[in-house]
């Protein structure tokens, strides 16, 4: 039976009014199955009642109205807010906005347990299926994948861009968490939320003056973290990490704890020091689903291999991963002379992004070096301690360092490196023995 237009009988599916532009919020419970797990049915519902309840209270006060909140499966929460008679979006995202808050404040009051919630400007249509409205959009999936990112940074709420530049009255506290490209989303989105005394586990007697300040830097440091597309800015991430560590040192100074959002992006630029391409369009690629599962399988596997080959190598590398934060991240400049051929070493080298060549004591090109390379062991264990030969930058590089005193409090990790060293001495005189 094909479906009628709305006042029409005698179908199934009723279409109401055509699509308009509202600001939906996904909110889920963290953490529900564990708090669940216990319980009997009827004390879920109970439970779960309660929590709906207060959400509903929260939400529906006179001045977030016209909203619609509908609880979802389980935990979950769909709330829509419509446009007022002659309201344009700042008027409904700041709603909208204002609502997260007072839920965040519920949160760090304890009337609320935590939830997460995230925010996103759309269009939506309705029909009637049956007895139901059922309501129709991209923007609910969308809303719903920033809820589950909140999470991830470590926040209550979670914004879309358009959400957060037709704020009205938290401008100066709008954080810029990041940039982002879903597997489940057609375009990159950009994610905000609200630094404010109270909530998002800062204490309410923060100086409020101090914490806008850390706002400010932050923002400095994540537009030179992603880049600026229109003002043809590149990302810069070693002056991004540069200002996010002054930042984490501030934040750990104003308001106690670290920043996980701030550590986020350090992890990221940790793990992919070098932009990959596109980035300044797409921002971070975080996977989901199959992809990470099957990523997680074969790291999991590779984990068994090496401890089935060597038990020790396993226990210094995969269950005691201290080692990791002695290398350290150095960006170098195509050109640059990374190890000078007779001086005395500093440290060991690992290339992680770029391409290195290495020079004779002729100033000969001898071998190149990629992505993966290491480098600058064989000064420690041949007869003379000093280099052997001399590297350079042939483009620009990213660098993993790890100095001589800290290696050498890691006996495990100079094994490796003396294993190395004695293949690498191997190849030489193969290679020599070749040549005479």
């Amino acid at each position: 039976m094909t479906p009628r237009r709305g006042g029409e009988t005698g179908s199934s599916m009723t279409y109401r009014a055509s699509e308009r532009e509202v600001v939906v919020a996904m909110t889920d419970m963290a953490q529900f199955s564990q708090l669940s797990a216990g319980m009997t049915p009827e004390e879920i519902r109970d439970f779960l009642i309660r929590y709906h309840s207060i959400i509903f209270d929260i939400i529906s006060q006179q001045e977030s109205q016209p909203v619609e909140v509908e609880p979802s499966a389980g935990d979950g929460s769909l709330i829509i807010f419509d446009k007022r008679p002659g309201e344009d979006r700042r008027g409904v995202c700041t709603r909208a906005v204002q609502a997260a808050l007072r839920m965040a404040e519920a949160i760090s009051a304890g009337t609320l347990v935590p939830t997460r919630m995230g925010l996103f400007l759309g269009t939506m249509t309705e029909a009637l299926i049956g007895t139901k409205m059922a309501k129709f959009g991209s923007c609910f999936s969308i809303a719903n994948r920033i809820e589950g990112l909140c999470g991830y940074f470590g926040t209550h709420f979670l914004m879309d861009r358009e959400v957060a530049k037709n704020q009205q009255e938290e401008q100066r506290r709008l954080v810029d968490v990041a940039k982002v490209t879903l597997a489940s989303v057609p375009h990159p989105l950009r994610l905000y939320t609200v630094y404010r005394r109270g909530i998002q586990g800062i204490p309410q007697n923060t100086d409020d003056n101090e914490l806008q300040g850390l706002v400010r830097r932050k923002n400095q440091a994540m537009g030179c973290f992603s880049g600026n597309r229109r003002a043809q800015r590149e990302p810069d991430f070693p002056r991004a990490r540069e200002e996010l560590l002054e930042v984490q040192r501030r934040f750990e100074r104003v308001v106690g704890h670290p920043d996980l959002g701030t550590e986020c992006i350090l992890e990221y630029i940790r793990e992919h020091p070098f932009p990959e391409p596109r980035f300044r369009a797409r921002g971070m690629k975080l996977g989901e689903g199959k992809q990470d599962i099957s990523k997680a399988r074969l790291c999991h596997m590779s984990c068994g291999l090496l401890r089935a080959i060597n038990p020790g190598y396993y226990r210094a590398l995969v269950e005691d991963t201290t080692w990791e934060q002695y290398f350290q991240l150095e960006w170098i400049k195509k050109g640059t002379t990374i190890i000078e051929i007779g001086s005395l070493p500093d440290g060991v080298y690992y290339l992680e992004n770029g391409v290195a060549e290495i020079y004779n004591e002729d100033a000969m090109p001898v071998a190149t070096l990629e992505a993966g390379a290491i480098f600058g062991e064989l000064a420690y264990f041949g007869k003379e301690r000093k280099r052997t030969a001399t590297v350079k930058a042939k483009t620009d590089l990213v660098l993993r360092k790890i100095s001589t005193d800290d290696f050498e409090k890691l006996p495990v990790i100079m094994l490796i490196f003396e294993e190395i060293a004695r293949r690498r001495l191997t190849l030489v005189a193969a290679d020599c023995h070749e040549q005479s």
